[in-house]
């Protein structure tokens, strides 16, 4: 299957240019039409990121927006016909705008700053939900919560007055709409509709409820463990999306509310049923990228058969200059040119003087990977010409055709490596093999394959007839190898015990230098890196022996019996032998640390040095003189040119130089000039290649080489049918979406390439909320922040402001602050540029006093620690102080900071309670769990103080961990671990079920990439565990939204409840220092 696909992928691609001149204007019909709304007979859509209106009856759409730099989404027509509301970007911030239904000039609602962008699986902020049923206010979610960008809660907007908007109660929320008297809302509490997972069943799945707004009651409806998502209040139904058919495909069901009856209204096989809306009695939704309707009671959904007249002015050509899109570099022998790979073509640039040159010029295929041969006379690179990528050498000044040199690769090439003689290639790929294969013609050859990782850093010998490189072993520690080409034979050079990487052979062909980690490092507990050269056979000598001058006199006989020797050695093969090796091994660099990128040269060797402080060196070491040399610091990477007189190197941001070996370069100097690194890019014609390349991406990448038994070939087929009507590079990312959701895995994200952005205008906060009170805005509440940490900084809380909660904020920089409009409006273009308050303890000018404060650009920081510090209250004050609290936000930097500093203050607490909702994960989080599971093995009496344990930070008291359906990723390990270590009970709900882990993966040729599983959890029994399931609490408790409302914490009081019943049954014991020993006698 994969071998026909990949000999059909060059009609395939010549179809889809043909497409797109000729499918672009006769595609009459429109497709990805995005996010629809309906009033009555007039629809409203999303397409190529502007607002467009049509009848229902179909025909010629009316385009009402046009701002090329933002996307304009979620439009909404009011219930009067009158007005359209929708989610724009004009500033760079995404807020809220209404709009004339017949067109006219958008009039911004909002100023307080959005969240910023998100990538797909995220959303949008300011997301446009529904109207009151009388059209006087707009509902909006809002990320404005303590719990992370990804949570919202909902927000009511006055179109005619636009202050600040009024917040609901409810805590949180998704899709929703008002019930026809607007008493009540149908809204989802959590919020997924956005992300790349179909077919979901675990914690953060949707469920629909009802939320009486002026009971404060909340029921839900339909209960199902798929997906139930955007409610639509009709009558006296609720109309939602929902995958709990056979297929677990999306369609249209309607929950009868007097009866309590479910019934499905659609039946669509193929795509789902996705971002559905309502307007008066009637429902509309997106399917496979056409709009349909239907009247509620009906089954039979009116397809909109929509024309366009649009300009479509993201799909014209464009010139680019492509240096930010490098991804990969090679030199010239002589270091006169410098070879790239960008924006998918493969170029040449000379250090001095002279043309830039485009050598591939296929903007329809991709080419990666450059390399330039020894000779000077080819570069080698990888290309998808064939269908796959392909092992292809061109002459290097473009003159001739390109050569084919590797053919029916079956998965991703990593990377291309020539033989000093220019005659060989090596490389790997994505199945651990490494490979050579001839340039002047035959099949590859395979030379060494592991069970455990991917072969790294292989390098040829000299003469080219061997490879060395390090491969993992079992204990998943690597080890150097080396390979003859000539005995076809693979042999072992280090053992079990040492982890090495980067071996290369010495120029003289006589030394293997490598790094290895053999520096035991206390009390950091670790082994860290040194850099060591080893002879390959026992009768070569000790390369670093001391020095010593001597003077040495030769006669004839012995003089002409060395250079007969001398002869003798060159023509004999090179000698390794594997045994006593890793005794001959000698240690090159004056301490331990980080070393890579080693490249041996004329008398030594080349490597760079990291310091703690980040800092990079590249040096040199020279055997002849045993010294060390600093040639050039702060670069990321660099390579050789073949000649061995220059290098080029990489100092990041896509610039990138060519200097001379020697000690002292900067790498301020030297730099290339890119400007005529420019090409025409065809976005239709580059968004088929990156759909294609990302399909192959996932299959290549993907942890399951069977793709969940999803036929991805079929899958492949299903969406591109729609790349013919892409139109904007985020329609792109959509399909990608659609593509990966169909594997019903986590982590399998699109993050965006080079998508039209509007400068973002960031806007100031002052670190508080303010309510109206008459005509001004008082301070109902200041955030406490840190002030000693940047990112926690809390303005009006500054030593010597001496605000307080319930003063007015009269004035902004002498612009008068009045609730006529949003005091956000005069912080614009303000963070962290000082400004003047007006301030007051009441609302008139007199007595008032001036400030001056920075403003900061989010607030969300400060809300969460707020959060925390609201729930330490709660537990300190319902166990009487006896237990103590602690919130885990996620499992990498900020979790760990939370986490250390808050175990030492709690370890003489009776009990903890540990809570881990919205956990936004990170890394595996066992050393936590492991840190909250220390028994005490001791303790020390003291002449003066009290003793202290061994491990000196322990609590062994009982204790809770709060879980929910955020809980995610390294926050579904942590309760997994938790429980396996048994701590205690997990108290809340199931959380999100995303234990499938993503590191590198090829980028796209426009910067975007896909995030590709590449590992999934196994439980200690060897079972398939947590991925797509969620770890199930030990007791359930909802955080029901009316008690949360109300200000109670349903999972904390339960987990208080909890651990103080067993703080009665069994009471914590103190350990107290016995009497001294009478050692008298």
């Amino acid at each position: 299957m994969r071998f026909f696909f990949s000999k059909a992928l060059l009609l395939f691609v010549i179809a889809v240019v043909a497409m797109t001149v000729a499918g672009q204007a006769e595609c009459k019909e429109a497709r990805l039409l995005r996010y629809p709304h309906i009033m009555g007979d007039r629809a409203v859509f999303v397409y190529a990121g502007d607002i467009w209106t049509v009848s229902v009856d179909g025909g010629q759409a009316r385009r009402v927006t046009s701002f090329p730099e933002g996307l304009e989404v979620f439009p909404k027509i009011s219930p009067d016909g009158k007005w359209i509301a929708f989610s724009g970007e004009y500033s760079g911030s995404r807020q809220v705008y209404v709009v004339p239904y017949e067109g006219g000039v958008p009039k911004r609602l909002t100023y307080y700053p959005d969240v910023g962008n998100m990538p797909p699986r995220g959303g949008y902020d300011y997301m446009v939900l529904d109207w009151t049923p009388d059209s006087k206010h707009i509902l909006v979610r809002g990320n404005r919560t303590p719990f992370g960008r990804r949570v919202g809660k909902y927000y009511l907007i006055d179109p005619m007055k636009p202050g600040i908007e009024k917040e609901l109660q409810i805590p949180e929320g998704g899709p929703a709409t008002f019930s026809p008297d607007g008493k009540k809302l149908a809204y989802n509490i959590k919020s997924r509709e956005f992300r790349t997972w179909k077919r979901y069943n675990a914690g953060r799945a949707q469920d629909v409820f009802l939320y009486d707004l002026e009971k404060n009651e909340v029921e839900r409806i339909a209960a199902y463990e798929g997906t139930d998502n955007f409610p639509m209040w009709i009558g006296d139904g609720v109309y939602f999306a929902s995958d709990r058919d056979e297929i677990r495909k999306l369609n249209l069901y309607r929950y009868d509310i007097p009866t309590k009856g479910l019934k499905k209204v659609t039946d669509f096989k193929e795509y789902d049923v996705l971002f559905p809306s309502r307007g008066g009695s009637r429902v509309i939704f997106e399917n496979g990228g056409y709009l349909y309707w239907l009247e509620d009671g009906q089954t039979a959904a009116v397809k909109i058969e929509v024309t366009l007249g649009s300009d479509k002015p993201f799909v014209r050509p464009v010139y680019k200059n492509v240096q930010r899109y490098i991804n990969s570099f090679t030199v010239s022998p002589s270091g006169k040119r410098a070879a790239f790979e960008a924006r998918g073509e493969v170029w040449t640039i000379p250090a001095e003087h002279g043309v830039t040159r485009n050598l591939s010029r296929t903007p329809v295929i991709r080419e990666r990977e450059v390399e330039w041969s020894p000779d000077g006379k080819w570069i080698a690179y990888l290309s998808e010409e064939s269908g796959e990528y392909e092992i292809w050498i061109r002459p290097q000044d473009g003159s001739g055709e390109a050569k084919q040199l590797t053919k029916g690769t079956d998965s991703w090439i990593n990377g291309i490596v020539w033989s000093p003689d220019s005659k060989r290639i090596a490389f790997s790929d994505r199945k651990n093999r490494l490979w050579y294969v001839d340039i002047d013609g035959g099949s590859r050859k395979k030379a060494d394959e592991s069970e455990i990782n991917a072969i790294r850093s292989y390098n040829f010998s000299p003469d080219g007839n061997w490879l060395c490189y390090s491969k993992s072993d079992e204990n998943w520690l690597t080890s150097i190898w080396v390979y003859s080409l000539e005995k076809k034979k693979a042999m072992r050079m280090t053992g079990d015990f040492t982890n090495e990487s980067e071996p290369v052979f010495s120029k003289d062909s006589k030394y293997i230098y490598f790094v290895s980690s053999r520096d035991f490092i206390y009390p950091e507990k670790e082994f860290k890196d040194r850099v060591y050269i080893a002879t390959l056979s026992p009768d070569i000598p000790n390369p670093i022996a001391p020095l010593n001058d001597e003077e040495e006199i030769k006669t004839e006989d012995e003089d002409k019996d060395e250079k007969d020797k001398d002869k003798d050695e060159k023509k004999d093969d090179m000698k390794i032998l594997a045994e006593g090796f890793e005794g001959r091994a000698l240690g090159l660099s004056h301490s331990s640390g980080n070393y890579y990128g080693l490249t041996a040269v004329e008398g030594g060797l080349l490597f760079i040095e990291r310091d703690d402080a980040g800092t990079t060196t590249l040096k040199k070491f020279d055997l002849a003189t045993r010294e060390f040399k600093d040639i050039m610091s702060d670069l990321r990477s660099y390579q050789v040119a073949a000649g061995g007189k220059k290098f080029i190197y990489s100092i990041g941001g896509g610039n990138y130089g060519i200097a001379d070996l020697m000690p002292g370069q900067q790498s301020s100097k030297g730099r290339l000039d890119f400007s005529q690194m420019e090409m025409r890019i065809d976005p239709p014609s580059e968004w088929k290649q990156i759909y294609h390349d990302a399909w192959r991406i996932m299959r290549d990448w993907f942890y399951d080489p069977n793709m969940h038994e999803v036929d991805w070939k079929k899958m492949h087929d299903r969406y591109a049918v729609m790349l013919p009507y892409v139109a904007h590079r985020g329609d792109l990312d959509y399909l990608l979406g659609e593509l990966v959701g169909e594997l019903n895995a986590g982590h399998c994200y699109v993050n965006t390439g080079d998508m039209p952005r509007a400068d973002r205008v960031r806007t100031g906060l002052l670190g508080c909320r303010f309510e109206a009170d008459g005509d001004h805005y008082r301070i109902s509440k200041i955030f406490k922040g840190a002030n000693w940490h940047e990112n926690e900084r809390s303005p009006l809380t500054e030593p010597g402001l001496n605000v307080e909660e319930g003063m007015y904020l009269l004035e902004i920089d002498g612009n008068a602050v009045t609730t006529a409009e949003s005091p956000y409006v005069y912080l614009e273009n303000k963070v962290n540029i000082p400004v003047i308050l007006k301030i007051n303890d009441k609302p008139t000018g007199k007595g008032a006093r001036e400030i001056t404060v920075r403003p900061i650009s989010s607030e969300l920081s400060l809300m969460y620690m707020d959060w925390v510090e609201e729930n330490r209250k709660l537990v300190d004050k319902l166990s009487d102080g006896r237990i103590g609290y602690m919130h885990v936000p996620n499992t990498w930097y900020d979790g760990y900071r939370s986490f250390l500093s808050s175990w030492q203050p709690l370890i003489n607490k009776e009990a903890l309670v540990i809570d881990e909702r919205y956990n936004g994960g990170g890394h595996s989080p066992y050393e936590m769990v492991q840190m909250m599971g220390e028994k005490v093995y001791s303790y020390w009496a003291r002449r003066s103080g009290k003793m202290n344990s061994t491990p000196f930070s322990v609590n062994d008291g009982p204790k809770a961990l709060l879980i929910n359906g955020l809980s995610s990723s390294g926050g579904d390990a942590f309760p997994f671990y938790f429980r396996k270590a048994g701590l205690g009970p997990l108290i809340g709900e199931k959380t999100w079920g995303g234990l499938i882990g993503y590191g590198f993966s090829p980028a796209f040729i426009d910067g975007g990439r896909f995030a590709v599983p590449g590992f999934s959890f196994i439980n200690d029994k060897g079972e398939w565990d947590v991925e797509a399931l969620g770890v199930d609490p030990d007791i359930y408790v909802w955080d029901d939204p009316t008690l949360i409302q109300a200000g109670r914490e349903p999972m904390i009081e339960k987990a208080v409840e909890y651990l103080l019943e067993e703080l009665r049954k069994n009471p914590r014991k103190k350990v107290e220092q016995p009497p001294y020993i009478d050692r008298s006698n």
